[in-house]
């Protein structure tokens, strides 16, 4: 991953920028003679070609703004949760934070709420307790099947077809057949897992009680019940059939595209975020996009406002030298040219109430489409809050557990009592609908 860039690259970024015009200059709130203020910031560099965009803005914002300093703090890879809460640990928590858990923070009195002109910018923000703390960099969006179309081609399978997940398995079968990976999954990055067990779990879980979580906190529903086995046998079978990559275990999230475009994989499922990488592995590999269908062939996908993006530390928001110059970021950071590249390079769905228009490709035509007619669409299972939050590091307890299913060294039903006695320990201490303080 680029992070170490020279000054070189500090100034050709600042022509470009000036050569978009003086809009964004003013709206930064650039003026002479302030006195220097130097900003501590974190991002989740899981995604490089995201991680890289968001590195060019906080130099682009400098560049703008010569008396302000942005030191990174990089998050590594694994959790982001966990780099953030050690940065924390020891002292270091960044002032201007990419917020993913926004309601752990708030409870620890960690974030700062945000300006009524910064929140008046977006089509939904996502209050906690009646305050609003992130600036969403995004729009949840649909996650669904990148396939390559030379595969497909060859095989003659044709992604309208695809009607049923019965079908997809079928289509899966035929490309096992012919010597190739159905699918590529990054399941290094354990965070990757969580794309396949949301789809399992909207189909067999979420559509039918979209507040089983909370449910779960008052104790009515277990994880050993038919409907999480359910979910939990169909995302296993996935694995055993042997549809996944054999490698997938070892196997980084940032190495899947290259997997994919090298013909050792047909099919990649994950949001329209990589198809910047998919490019930039293989400018003339041709790729199409299509949403999963359920068994019964209803499109249910994962959408919605999120609870996440930028926010500002409570000891910065102290400070009014560096809280002035980050609330101007964030305004940076969405104006329109800086805002619509990132949109048309990182493929996100605008979250602001202005719609920017911008070229688009057929592959994100499509994301938009299944966005606008899905069946279903709600936040997946890790990014609610409120009585449906999950429990601090829950998810990556789950996602670590069902990966030893696939592996053959547990079984589902010994592991679905794992997760209820780990349910237990978890809300001893945190319980959002019994105390949502």
């Amino acid at each position: 991953m680029k992070r170490n860039r020279g000054t070189l690259w500090a100034c050709l970024l600042a022509g470009l920028l000036a050569a978009l015009g003086g809009c964004a200059k003013k709206d930064a709130g650039q003026s002479a003679g302030k006195t220097a203020v130097t900003i501590t910031a974190v991002y989740a560099v899981g995604n490089e070609v995201t991680a890289d965009l968001m590195h060019e803005r906080l130099e682009g914002y400098m560049a703008l703004n010569p008396h302000v300093t942005i030191v990174e703090k990089l998050s590594n890879e694994g959790s982001y949760l966990d780099a953030i809460r050690t940065l924390d640990a020891v002292g270091e928590l960044p002032d201007l934070i990419e917020m993913r858990d926004t309601p752990l923070f708030v409870r620890a009195g960690k974030l700062g709420e945000l300006p009524a002109d910064i929140t008046a910018l977006f089509e939904t923000t996502v209050p906690f307790d009646g305050k609003v703390y992130t600036a969403p960099i995004d729009e949840s969006y649909p996650n669904g099947i990148i396939y390559s179309k030379k595969v497909f081609n060859q095989l003659g399978i044709n992604a309208a077809d695809i009607k049923t997940y019965g079908d997809f398995l079928n289509v899966c079968e035929k490309i096992k057949a012919a010597g190739i990976a159905p699918i590529v999954v990054g399941g290094a990055d354990i965070w990757h897992i969580g794309f396949w067990w949301n789809y399992f779990w909207q189909q067999e879980v979420a559509v039918k009680h979209p507040d089983w979580i909370a449910r779960r906190y008052e104790d009515k529903v277990h994880f050993t019940d038919p409907e999480i086995k359910a979910a939990m046998t169909g995302l296993t079978a996935l694995f055993q059939k042997g549809y996944v990559e054999k490698g997938w275990a070892s196997t980084g999230e940032g190495q899947c595209p290259s997997i994919l475009v090298s013909g050792q994989a047909a099919m990649y499922f994950i949001g329209p975020f990589v198809f910047q990488q998919i490019r930039e592995a293989d400018p003339s590999f041709e790729f199409g996009f299509f949403a999963l269908p359920d068994n019964n062939g209803n499109i249910n996908v994962t959408g919605g406002p999120l609870p996440a993006g930028w926010a500002i530390s409570g000891e910065a928001q102290k400070d009014p030298a560096k809280a002035e110059e980050i609330y101007n970021f964030i305004r940076y950071f969405f104006s329109k040219d800086v805002y619509t590249e990132f949109l048309a390079k990182s493929n996100f769905l605008s979250s602001l109430k202005e719609k920017y228009t911008y070229p688009s490709t057929e592959q994100f035509d499509e994301v938009l489409r299944i966005a606008a007619t899905a069946d279903n669409k709600q936040l997946g299972w890790n990014q609610k809050i409120g009585p449906n939050e999950l429990p601090p590091n829950f998810r990556n307890f789950c996602y670590k557990l069902v990966s030893e299913w696939f592996l053959g060294v547990s079984t589902i039903d010994a592991g679905l009592k794992t997760m209820d006695q780990e349910w237990a320990n978890a809300t001893k201490d945190f319980n959002p609908v019994k105390n949502p303080k």
